[in-house]
């Protein structure tokens, strides 16, 4: 730890990524803003080389903490080191991820000490993927959101095809009080949208939000086997979970259109449970994409909802939920294979 108070504490979680580590690292420790902790939160790796790894940091670098616990997931992970935390602001960087050296610089000189406890500063991404790379800017406005300005765009946390501010919690400086007082909300169940979990509340609660124009430090690592996996029906139970779980969270900090919001977001997550689908190479996909799509409640919920679909691809993916079938959907299914092997 460095001999003055941290300004912000990083926080990583690592779950058997010690390939990836060391650039994750050297990006973190040469940050040009100094006065910070880095919180390495080791969530049961089983690889045989990521706790080691941990400690190893925290033996060249007194700024370095290590919590070893039990597997219980990435939020369970993230949430230890929120509370291990001692800096009044938190940025939280996925371990198989890196981040420009001047981030936590760059973003911290758009602070406000007088909403210290109560701000998030929100930077932008790039998307690392073999074969793309490719920016991803806040929609919303870069610049300063307070009182009646923060109220208009709590409106649209949710529900938008794409959204006013990404609802990640990296790429950000948040303050710690923000976080902790709202961790009650979250759900380690929920595995799909986790972040949103706690962002929601943050956004709701937040005094001031300031997005940096340009800023794009966060390097997002996209590893394209994690986007070839079958399709599991668990999604589906988990998105019914988000949609109780942030319907909660609306109603409890008073956002009048909260119920509006998360019956659209619902649909549109509806679309990352049909490309899960159609990813799969098993026998039947398109018999079972229609099978779940013509599910009462599914088709209730997409027939009355009205969303607004901007993006081709999730033109045709909308197309394939509201009219489920077999020709659409294996047409659907040619068009977004043949995209992930151009891209891989």
């Amino acid at each position: 730890m460095s001999a003055t108070s941290p300004k912000v504490s990083v926080i990583i979680p690592v779950y058997n990524t010690a390939k990836y580590m060391d650039e994750c690292m050297d990006s973190v420790l040469g940050q040009t803003l100094k006065d910070i902790e880095i919180i390495l939160v080791d969530d049961g790796s089983t690889d045989g080389v990521s706790p080691a790894k941990c400690d190893e940091y925290a033996t060249k670098d007194s700024r370095v903490v290590v919590q070893h616990k039990r597997n219980g997931g990435l939020m369970s992970a993230w949430i230890a080191g929120s509370k291990l935390a001692t800096a009044p602001y938190l940025c939280y960087v996925d371990s198989d991820d890196w981040v420009d050296t001047d981030m936590l610089e760059k973003l911290y000189a758009y602070t406000d000490s007088s909403f210290a406890n109560e701000e998030i500063i929100a930077g932008n991404y790039i998307v690392e993927k073999a074969g793309e790379r490719r920016k991803e800017t806040q929609s919303a406005a870069p610049g300063e959101y307070k009182d009646e300005k923060l109220s208009e765009l709590r409106k649209n946390l949710l529900g938008q095809d794409v959204r006013p501010v990404t609802l990640s919690r990296c790429m950000k400086l948040i303050s710690r009080k923000l976080i902790i007082d709202n961790i009650k909300y979250c759900n380690t169940d929920i595995v799909m949208a986790e972040d949103v979990n706690i962002m929601l509340p943050c956004i709701c609660d937040c005094k001031r939000l300031y997005i940096a124009k340009d800023c794009h430090f966060y390097h997002y690592r996209l590893v394209s086997s994690s986007m070839a996996h079958a399709y599991s029906p668990h999604l589906l139970d988990n998105l019914r979970l988000n949609d109780f779980t942030f319907k909660s969270i609306f109603k409890a900090k008073n956002i009048e259109n909260g119920d509006q919001q998360t019956d659209r977001e619902f649909v549109l997550m509806l679309l990352v449970v049909l490309k899960n689908m159609l990813r799969s190479d098993e026998h039947g996909t398109p018999c079972k994409v229609r099978k779940v799509f013509m599910q009462e409640d599914i088709r209730k919920k997409v027939m009355s909802t009205d969303v607004n679909i901007t993006s081709k691809a999730n033109k045709l993916l909308y197309a394939c939920i509201r009219h489920p079938l077999c020709l659409l959907i294996r047409f659907t299914s040619f068009i977004l294979k043949r995209y992930d092997k151009k891209t891989n």
